[in-house]
């Protein structure tokens, strides 16, 4: 037993005509879901968070504060951050496997499935 995974992951937003957009990535169960994966122990928490952000979303940029939110499950913990974005890739990784898509901060709850979840993309986005 190796104890709780680590998962880290990025709540990407931009502002569009005055309302604030959160960028969703489609899981592999046809979900919708954020930017994550596990921690890569060499990069830590915030560096895996923004490599996940690039390879499953196409988006560069950095996180923006001293935020974060946590998600507490039986099996693994995320830690998700803010992510301010300075580019949107038109190829990145994982392209083929994945969309890609930004929705309204206030439709996120529509999109996601997972109430904790969306507790903490308002909560990071907001």
């Amino acid at each position: 037993w190796m104890g709780k995974t680590i998962k880290t992951g990025v709540v990407a937003t931009r502002e569009k005509n005055g309302q604030t957009e959160v960028l969703l990535v489609s899981t592999k169960n046809n979900r919708w879901g954020v930017p994550k994966g596990n921690l890569i122990p060499e990069l830590g928490k915030k560096k895996t968070a923004l490599e996940e952000a690039y390879e499953e979303a196409g988006v560069l940029g950095e996180i923006s504060n001293k935020k974060k939110a946590t998600i507490e499950h039986p099996d693994w913990t995320l830690d998700l951050y803010p992510m301010k974005i300075s580019k949107l890739l038109k190829k990145w990784p994982e392209m083929g496997r994945r969309e890609r898509e930004w929705v309204p901060l206030k439709k996120v709850d529509k999109k996601l499935g997972y109430p904790a979840l969306v507790e903490c993309v308002e909560e990071l986005a907001g």
